[in-house]
């Protein structure tokens, strides 16, 4: 479970344990409405579903919002994303807030105008030795920022996982340092490919360095881990994110999911009704994990669950995607 090889690990690791916290920003996404011939119960409590691509609110049946204490542009901005989004906001830079926090409007849009300029930029195809990322690194046009866009153009290209690594051995190396955005960049990559031992060291070595991370790496640290077979300890993340902030949708859905692969329905449901008290707002995508998981499976707790959903879904007008009405089919045959 090295993050390097035994060559590098030694200078790796006495580098590591020391640079700076930067904080992110987040982002948004369509409804859609059906009607099912279920029977209708006295109380339906209101809450929005969202698929994984616009945001629109249903109208309340009194007339007022779904979120009344919650401005329209404050819900499109919560910290929940879909990976693709997620992804490329961590490629681009948004992630990394250094040097922009306070920045001048006309500074901001000369980063975001020098970061387009290197969109083209390819990524070695093996890993290179300190002197070859030397003179990639000299020949480079603006050498300041030629970790952060070789590390996004790593993501882009989904470059293998021994590449970064030779990357952040030579920076840690030179620099005596690894700056935050770039332990973050280089775990979404982990993420991208499924390295779990990968995302399990980065987590080891950040905890070290860091009393707390900010949403961004949490974000991708309980993704990364859900989608593993070390599942649970997303759930133990979830936990230590609940401490210092709220967690989002996105730390939220992507244990629900987990839970749900694995057929633990009731703590899949237990964090689903954790969310809805925060007013996080739930995507189409995972209401159909209820449905696709919980196929074949028993309980009068159950059913009652889930022909909530559908009730909720047919008493607002809800409609949803092709995919989910087909999940809601087979559960019924």
């Amino acid at each position: 479970m090295a993050l390097f090889s035994q060559t590098c690990q030694q200078g790796f690791q006495a580098f590591v344990w020391k640079c700076r916290m930067f904080w992110p920003v987040l982002r948004c996404q369509q409804l859609f409405a059906v009607s099912f011939n279920i029977p209708s119960r006295e109380k339906v409590s209101y809450f929005s579903f969202m698929t994984s691509s616009s945001t629109l609110l249903p109208g309340d049946p009194k007339g007022t919002d779904a979120f009344p204490t919650k401005k329209r542009s404050e819900i499109d901005y919560e910290d929940d994303k879909g990976w693709d989004e997620e992804t490329k906001e961590v490629s681009e830079g948004k992630l990394h807030l250094s040097s922009s926090v306070g920045a001048p409007k006309k500074q901001l849009m000369s980063q975001v105008l020098s970061r387009h300029k290197f969109t083209n930029v390819q990524p070695p195809e093996k890993p290179l030795q300190a002197e070859e990322w030397n003179r990639l690194r000299e020949s480079f046009r603006t050498p300041a920022v030629f970790e952060e866009v070789m590390f996004n153009s790593m993501i882009r290209c989904n470059s293998p996982i021994e590449v970064a690594k030779s990357l952040l051995t030579h920076v840690a190396k030179s620099n005596g340092d690894i700056a935050y955005h770039l332990l973050v960049k280089y775990l979404a990559l982990c993420v991208q490919q499924g390295q779990t031992s990968e995302i399990r060291e980065m987590y080891d070595i950040m905890k070290v360095r860091y009393k707390i991370l900010e949403s961004g790496a949490y974000n991708l640290l309980i993704r990364g881990l859900s989608n593993s077979d070390q599942w649970r300890m997303a759930l133990t993340l979830l936990e230590e994110v609940k401490k210092i902030m709220v967690p989002s949708r996105t730390n939220y859905e992507s244990c629900i999911k987990a839970a749900s692969r694995h057929q633990e329905m009731n703590l899949a449901f237990e964090l689903y009704h954790e969310m809805l008290a925060k007013d996080l707002v739930p995507t189409l995508d995972v209401l159909q994990a209820f449905f696709d998981f919980s196929r074949g499976m028993k309980g009068a707790e159950l059913q009652k669950e889930l022909f909530g959903i559908l009730l909720y879904l047919r008493e607002n007008q809800i409609y949803p995607h092709k995919t989910f009405m087909r999940s809601i089919k087979l559960w019924f045959e």
